[in-house]
């Protein structure tokens, strides 16, 4: 039997640093934007840099989440 994997939906997830915490530890707040499975490693990280410059905070990260259903079939 064959493993297959259908694509359910993606995330661009955007990492800032919001601030500082009581006890001096950078504090962290996600920012996530759905995106087509279908799309590009590449296209979504432009879209990325795009969605940066539109923050107010310094940006750490950003992440792609896929999900998926995996069937044996």
């Amino acid at each position: 039997m064959a493993l297959v994997k259908i694509p359910q939906k993606s995330t661009i997830a955007i990492k800032l640093q919001k601030g500082v915490t009581a006890s001096g530890g950078a504090a962290y707040v996600t920012r996530n934007y759905p995106a087509k499975p279908a799309a590009a490693d590449q296209d979504l990280f432009d879209i990325g840099l795009a969605l940066m410059d539109l923050q107010v905070y310094p940006v750490t990260d950003i992440s792609r989440v896929d999900t998926a259903y995996l069937l044996n079939q």
